[in-house]
């Protein structure tokens, strides 16, 4: 009867052993580190934004015929820039809001507007989030001075971003850039 006993925990033991056992064979490191990386949720510090190809909302600014009114002849006299390109390089842009509702983000897009009227003002979804950024700024300092006034206009949790940025044809920044 002991016998009995001992051969059944033995038998009872093995297949635990057995059953417990995975099915997947070894895994290399870098299989097993990504495979850890998805499960555990680990965000990896090395991410540089400026390789994605992320397409941009951008919003032209209406301004009113009241508002500014020009001389036709002045007008009229100005060189047409359809033929010239703007460039994208890389820079820093400030965001002023990350909000996952997207009338949120376009109530302060909107504000942004009108409060930054020689900026122009983005509106990009990165999911989940809607983010408001504004400028186009080449260097980090004057990042630092646009993220200054924001913070004067009422945007208090506005920061600097690290981002691919747009420069208009005969900008001074654009003249900056090209001579670096």
């Amino acid at each position: 009867m002991k016998s009995v006993y001992i051969y059944l925990s033995l038998f009872v033991l093995v297949s635990l052993i057995l059953g417990c056992t995975s099915s997947r064979g070894l895994l290399t490191e870098d299989e097993s580190s990504k495979g850890a990386e998805e499960r555990t949720g680990i965000v990896n510090e090395f991410f540089d934004p400026l390789i994605l190809d992320e397409e941009e909302l951008k919003i032209k600014k209406t301004i009113s015929i009241e508002s500014k009114s020009e001389p036709m002849d002045e007008s009229l006299t100005q060189p047409s820039h359809e033929n010239q390109q703007s460039q994208i390089v890389p820079g820093f842009r400030v965001q002023i809001c990350a909000v996952s509702d997207e009338e949120r983000a376009r109530q302060v897009q909107r504000d942004a507007i009108l409060k930054f009227i020689n900026e122009e003002v983005y509106l990009i979804y990165d999911s989940p989030y809607y983010k408001v950024r504004v400028g186009n700024c080449l260097t980090r300092y004057e990042a630092d001075k646009l993220q200054q006034f924001a913070v004067e206009k009422g945007f208090d949790d506005a920061w600097v971003v690290r981002t691919k940025i747009t420069l208009q044809p005969n900008d001074e920044s654009t003249k900056r850039f090209e001579n670096k």
